[in-house]
């Protein structure tokens, strides 16, 4: 009982400490742009200085655990120290099997009790990972940046960068919102292609890059509807424009097109609406709607010739 509360004590010190850290390395580090806030130490680990405000953290810590033994011992699995390797395979066992609480503790003891062994930058990626699957964006960020800042040889480090930008973008709220995370995302992923150019996840980043600039290609489609509904056309088509020029890879594209097109007709610009109609006959989803639209603008320039000849 004495070693398992000794045992617990440290760790919980150990959490103490990290508490410490990230105080004041967030506080030395917060931006007022909303950029990445990093909650780690700024140097690699080296082991805890023996400090006084730290030797007070162990006292509480043991305080704690003593306080609380019954509760933890309920809602935490203790995790019995082993070397290094060991360690590693465990917490990758725990994540593998999806339990990315205790799969979180058993890396962090890694990175805490072992930091300068050979799978401490292992240890960080696969920290960021699990806070990933937990769908913690904001933390995955953190780890995942104090990886590629601190362990720039590492062999998880290209992952890291590709894992950092999916959690901006998975993070990023609908595009009917602040778009600022998903051009984040955006610039990221650009940043990966540049950095890792024959990366086996081109492809991939590729596509995140289309979904990313489809949302917010969507958020201006958005604007000029709304400009629609106000019978404000100019406006809209200003939108719908923007967006035709800017983001043409996109599906929302398809969508300005068409409404574009219905614009430039009611404005009586029937070429310019023929135009993008005959574009959209190529689109699966709108070939139908461009069909109707140009049976209908041929009627009614029939009529028109038949009118001028009478």
């Amino acid at each position: 009982m004495r070693n398992m509360v000794y045992d617990i004590g440290n760790l919980l010190y150990g959490m103490a400490a990290r508490m410490v850290l990230r105080h004041r390395y967030t506080a030395k580090n917060r931006t007022t742009n909303n950029k990445l806030i990093t909650i780690r130490a700024a140097t690699p680990y080296t082991g805890y200085q023996k400090t006084k405000n730290i030797i007070g953290f162990r006292t509480a810590a043991y305080l704690i655990f003593l306080g609380f033994l019954f509760i933890s011992c309920g809602t935490r699995q203790v995790l019995t120290p082993l070397d290094p390797e060991d360690e590693f395979e465990r917490a990758m066992s725990f994540f593998e099997n999806k339990k990315y609480d205790t799969a979180v503790q058993a890396f962090e003891r890694i990175l805490f009790y072992h930091p300068s062994s050979e799978y401490v930058d292992d240890a960080q990626y696969w920290l960021g990972r699990t806070y990933f699957e937990k769908t913690d964006y904001t933390q995955a960020i953190a780890e995942f940046d104090y990886l590629i800042q601190n362990f720039s040889s590492s062999v998880s480090l290209e992952e890291a960068y590709l894992y950092r930008a999916k959690s901006y973008l998975l993070k990023a709220p609908g595009y009917e919102k602040d778009p600022t995370e998903i051009e984040n995302a955006i610039s990221l992923f650009d940043q990966f292609l540049t950095r890792f150019p024959n990366s086996k996840y081109t492809d991939e980043i590729r596509d995140l890059i289309l979904s990313a600039r489809d949302r917010l290609a969507k958020k201006e489609v958005e604007n000029g509807k709304t400009y629609l509904k106000l019978s404000k056309y100019d406006a809209a088509l200003l939108y719908f424009d923007f967006v035709i020029e800017n983001y043409p890879e996109t599906e929302a594209c398809k969508e300005a097109k068409y409404h574009a097109a219905e614009l430039y007709e009611k404005k009586g610009q029937t070429e310019e609406a023929l135009k993008l109609y005959n574009e959209l006959l190529e689109e699966k989803n709108w070939k139908e709607k461009a069909e109707k639209k140009i049976e209908e603008i041929e009627k009614d320039s029939q009529k028109i010739r038949v009118m001028d000849a009478g």
